[in-house]
């Protein structure tokens, strides 16, 4: 069954428990007009709809007034000592991370700081690589070392 239109719908008669007839269906579209009734409303009382308007909408909808231009709360000397503070953590963060790196503390994470200095400094990255690398063949040296004495016991025993 195809339904052609909204009309088609509210012609179709619904159940009722009692037997009054259904309303008739409102038109919005066109208002109500009354032969010689003339209206005039006031400056002030458009003014009052139209904030009874905006108080009944939503706050998602309301509209908001923006300052025109933003004020940073550092200015001057103050963003200048902020500057200064926040390069003095950056580097403190990096030289942390490297020590870290250099003495192999494997639950440390390097913070982007770091990644981003490592990325730029060449010299850096090289010796992190050298560090790492020597730091893997003394594992490897101890795991040699730990296995060789293991066996030769089990062979002592035999």
């Amino acid at each position: 069954m195809q339904i052609n239109s909204y009309q088609a719908i509210q012609a179709i008669p619904t159940s009722r428990s009692n037997s009054a007839p259904a309303p008739a269906p409102i038109n919005k579209s066109q208002p109500a007009q009354e032969q010689g009734v003339q209206v005039s409303i006031s400056a002030e009382a458009q003014q009052l709809a139209k904030a009874d308007n905006v108080a009944s909408q939503p706050i998602s909808q309301r509209p908001v007034t923006l300052p025109s231009i933003p004020e940073s709360p550092l200015t001057g000397e103050k963003l200048e000592q902020a500057v200064q503070v926040k390069k003095a953590q950056t580097h403190y963060q990096v030289a942390s991370d490297m020590a870290n790196i250099l003495s192999k503390d494997n639950d440390s994470h390097m913070s982007p700081s770091t990644a981003y200095y490592l990325s730029n400094n060449e010299d850096a990255r090289e010796l992190v690589l050298e560090t790492n690398a020597q730091q893997q063949a003394m594992e490897n040296m101890q795991a040699y070392q730990e296995q060789t004495a293991a066996l030769n016991e089990q062979y002592a025993q035999t």
